[in-house]
C-alpha cells in the first residue's frame, strides 16, 4: 500500500497508528502494517500481530495510543524521503 493510500485511510478514521510518536506501524483491517521505503507491507505473521497488539496496548495505557499529535504528525513525512 503506498503512504498516501495509508495517509487517506487514516483520515477517514481506518487507521490506529502504533502511538503518536511511533509512526513505523500502523493497524488497519483488522492487521499491523509496517512502513518501508515509503511503502506499507502487511504484517503476515499472527504472532508478530498478537505482540503489536500487546505493544499497542501498553502505549494506550500510557496515553501515548492516540494517533498523531497536532501538525507534528509523524504521518506526514513517513513516506519522505531523507
Amino acid at each position: 500500500m503506498t503512504h498516501e493510500a495509508m495517509v487517506a485511510r487514516w483520515e477517514q478514521g481506518l487507521v490506529t497508528p502504533m502511538s503518536s510518536t511511533m509512526n513505523t506501524f500502523a493497524k488497519t483491517d483488522g492487521t499491523w502494517w509496517t512502513v518501508s521505503q515509503g511503502a506499507w507491507q502487511r504484517v503476515s505473521q499472527t504472532e508478530r500481530n498478537e505482540r503489536l497488539d500487546y505493544h499497542h496496548s501498553r502505549f494506550e495505557s500510557s496515553c501515548q495510543a492516540r494517533g498523531p499529535a497536532g501538525s507534528d504528525s509523524p504521518w506526514g513525512v513517513v513516506g519522505r524521503s531523507a
